[in-house]
């Protein structure tokens, strides 16, 4: 899998790609392929050295994602296989594959739906740019 980590302290530029081995969910678990994860303040302001609950750098950080189950453990509910959900990560969501608890995903409306804007993806609901949401 690929992971977006912090490699410092900084802007932008401390944050680095890398590959790591693919989790596998464990009891209740479920792994989540990953189509868009959120960026928001607290992920900033962990980059920039200035989030108290952030980990030790170097770290991934990343508090949501929105994907495809593709594998559960063997206590989840096997019906979340090949469902869209969004998944609460509580970092670890700056990556393209995550595993986290059962209870803290939920299948994604039908209404929404991945779409690419230029260089960024948009979990669109209200898209600026197409109106069609």
């Amino acid at each position: 899998m690929k992971q977006i980590f912090i490699s410092g302290s900084g802007g932008p530029e401390k944050l680095v790609l890398r590959e790591a081995v693919d989790p596998q969910p464990q009891g209740s678990n479920v792994r989540i392929r990953v189509k868009a994860s959120g960026i928001n303040f607290a992920d900033i302001m962990a980059r920039e050295g200035l989030y108290p609950d952030a980990p030790k750098l170097p770290c991934v950080v990343g508090y949501e994602v929105s994907g495809i189950v593709d594998a559960v453990g063997p206590d989840a509910d096997q019906g979340w296989l090949g469902k869209a959900a969004f998944g609460l990560t509580r970092f670890g969501g700056y990556a393209d594959t995550v595993v986290v608890p059962q209870n803290q995903i939920f299948l994604k409306p039908d209404a929404l739906s991945h779409e690419r804007h230029g260089n960024c993806w948009l979990l669109s609901v209200h898209c600026p740019r197409t109106k069609r949401c």
